[in-house]
């Protein structure tokens, strides 16, 4: 058996005691299918693993799982320690798992843990062990938005952007000194931006033992690939000998946790731009980052699109000479590649990210009629950048990467982003195509956000380097190439031209 993430219902006021109607209570618990909860599983093998990590477990312990689901953390204290069932303490807020939770003999309690737990009191709950997986909701969830006014004022150390990291915050308020925390959690927490209040809580109030980054296939076939890591804690004041151990398992085999090992100075992270927990050895790219007064930001504007509010309705595929389109994503309609911005009737749409540097040809049209603007989600003032020449950045890809923007074209604000040089006759727009797309800006990236999903702000924070204008020009004639090759030949290999821009960006580096 497996443990299940329990994603959190939305109780209006605290749990009455006595009787209670579940079904009318909680009625989303009831009918909500496991996809629509985010529910996922933890595999048996990375609980027991969890537990492994846990030290000076005794006859004195009080270990608490915070999320019970169906025990499996439960399971794998009771065959791999010496506890006893009247150690452990366990809370979920779906009633449904009670039966599943009390059959092992330990103490249960249904409560919601983020809003029912009071760590501030004289006679709070005191635990010299925590082990868990707790609930993946961001932000935007249901959950978050219906307690968003509760959730502020009790996480604002912190700030109330995901569940995993509000139940990290309270539960670390609940480790007793010296006590011990194991957590798996989306990784997200290492280098994002609304994390960085986290992180510093973290890195000042725990000696951080280990993360392990977890196979990046860990939850595939429970029907998502957010990536997770292992992070093992101790309340404690971290000193100049403290160290995290990286051990990064990420293309390990499930359940194979001997990965590749790094340690980081605990107190150096603190030194890092935006406290991001980066192990890897690019302490020059990292220097860059955290001095470098020049930013991306001071050279590009651009960045937020648009939104359609129905795809199927104002968008259309383009279709070539020479090509047959099939309708795609629920998207039927079609125009002709010669009738798109005839009259302005349908514009050039970047809508998709990924892989794809330099040039893409052009997939989309959107309808730009009266009518049809009125009904679109976009900022004023998008006009402006209708005759300037533009690039776009992929928000959703495993790497930077840009290619050249359709002038006139309009962007979906977040697989697209499209961003315009503000002195393009100094600094061309094919120059930014061209270092973005380089590995030194690539690595750049990945440190300041480390997961598939860049933001505008990251595009922006990246460093301006001193680059010559002979070096600009050079990347600049580079890419024009690359995206006149590309043009003719979808299947142009550029490696070797792209390496010539590495090299170019290398120099003011090293």
């Amino acid at each position: 058996m497996e443990d299940l993430v329990r994603i959190p219902v939305y109780p209006d006021t605290e749990l009455p005691q006595g009787n209670i109607n579940f079904s009318s209570r909680y009625p989303n618990l009831m009918t909500e299918n496991k996809k629509d909860l985010g529910a996922f599983y933890t595999p048996l093998h990375t609980a027991e693993y969890m537990v492994r990590l846990l030290r000076n477990l005794d006859e004195k312990s009080r270990v608490l799982e915070p999320c019970g689901g169906d025990g499996v953390f439960v399971r794998a204290l009771l065959k791999n320690t010496s506890l006893k069932p009247e150690q452990i303490e366990v809370w979920d807020i779906n009633p449904k798992v009670k039966k599943n939770i009390i059959k092992f003999g330990v103490k249960f309690e249904i409560k919601d843990t983020l809003l029912e737990t009071n760590f501030d009191g004289l006679f709070r709950p005191v635990f010299t062990h925590i082990v868990g997986n707790p609930p993946y909701l961001n932000k935007q969830s249901l959950y978050i938005k219906k307690n968003k006014n509760k959730l502020k004022k009790i996480y604002k150390e912190i700030g109330a952007n995901d569940t995993y990291a509000m139940f990290l915050y309270i539960c670390g308020n609940l480790l007793a000194p010296n006590g011990e925390l194991v957590f798996i959690i989306s990784d997200t927490y290492r280098t994002l931006r609304i994390h960085k209040k986290l992180r510093r809580w973290l890195l000042e109030n725990f000696v951080i033992k280990e993360i392990t980054l977890c196979p990046s296939s860990l939850f595939k076939n429970k029907g998502t690939m957010v990536q997770t890591s292992i992070i093992y804690l101790v309340k404690d004041n971290p000193t100049k000998n403290s160290k995290i151990k990286f051990n990064d398992c990420r293309k390990n085999q499930i359940g194979d946790y001997n990965g590749k090992i790094w340690e980081v100075p605990q107190l150096d992270i603190l030194k890092y731009p935006d406290y991001v927990f980066y192990f890897e050895n690019k302490k020059k790219l990292l220097t860059l980052i955290s001095s470098t007064e020049k930013r991306m930001a001071d050279f590009l504007d651009g960045g937020l699109g648009m939104h359609t509010t129905n795809n199927k309705k104002y968008l259309a595929l383009i279709v070539y000479p020479g090509e047959r389109v099939k309708s795609n994503k629920g998207i039927k309609n079609f125009v002709p590649f010669q009738l798109v911005n005839e009259k302005n009737k349908w514009r050039i749409y970047h809508k998709t990210g990924g892989n794809n540097k330099y040039y893409k040809k052009p997939t989309y049209a959107i309808r730009w009629d009266e009518e049809s603007i009125k009904k679109y989600k976009m900022l004023k003032g998008l006009e402006k950048y209708k005759d300037r020449q533009g690039f776009i950045v992929s928000g959703v890809c495993s790497n930077l990467s840009a290619r050249i923007a359709s002038r006139g074209a309009l962007w979906e604000s977040n697989k697209a982003m499209c961003f315009f040089p503000k002195n393009p006759k100094e600094y061309p727009v094919y120059f930014f195509i061209g270092i973005l797309n380089s590995k030194p800006y690539n690595e750049m990236i990945k440190i300041i956000n480390h997961t598939n999903s860049i933001q505008i702000r990251d595009i922006k924070k990246l460093p301006m380097l001193n680059f010559s204008k002979e070096d600009i020009k050079k990347v600049s004639s580079i890419s024009i190439f690359i995206i006149s090759k590309l043009k003719r030949n979808p299947y142009f290999n550029f490696k070797k031209y792209q390496e010539e821009i590495d090299k170019i960006v290398l120099k003011y580096i090293n």
